[in-house]
């Protein structure tokens, strides 16, 4: 099955929305169990920029290892990221819905981080075994993004991105 889906699809799929969140998760703990000081998960307030980036196609694309990089790539992905985080945050909150329901996320409510529970630790395509483009695209640049918000401070990312946790 090699269909692509239109945005429309996307939006409105909020197991598509777990995929881009479990993916980042995966991304940013690959780096942040690594560095000293760091939280090995990421802040449940970051998972809020990952649809509006992932959503937006030449944003997704532009994504590259570092910050600096993607960003000089791509100048529009900062605009108006805040803006399009709030509208999209129903999205968002439909998602992590579905993820912790499912029981694929648990929040660390100590720190306000939200993990991936063990059984779901690898990437979730692979376990299903299915290989939709689009989905795959979606996964492997929320990985790539999780990388890099995990390479970064909170007031780097803000600054850089344009954005308020």
């Amino acid at each position: 099955m090699s269909k692509n889906l239109n945005l429309f699809e996307i939006l409105q799929n909020p197991a598509i929305g777990v995929i881009a969140i479990h993916s980042f998760i995966i991304g940013y703990n690959n780096v942040a169990k690594h560095k000293d000081g760091k939280e090995n998960y990421p802040p449940l307030n970051q998972l809020f920029y990952i649809l509006p980036i992932i959503y937006d196609i030449s944003a997704m694309k532009s994504i590259k290892n570092e910050l600096y990089t993607t960003l000089t790539e791509n100048k529009n992905l900062t605009l108006e990221l805040e803006e399009r985080a709030r509208k999209m945050s129903g999205q968002t909150f439909e998602s992590l819905n579905l993820g912790f329901s499912k029981l694929i996320f648990k929040l660390n409510r100590k720190n306000f981080t939200v993990e991936i529970e063990k059984e779901y630790e690898k990437n979730i395509l692979d376990m299903m075994k299915i290989g939709v483009e689009s989905l795959r695209n979606i996964q492997t640049y929320s990985k790539r993004l999780g990388n890099i918000f995990a390479k970064k401070d909170e007031k780097r990312l803000q600054i850089d991105l344009k954005i308020r946790f």
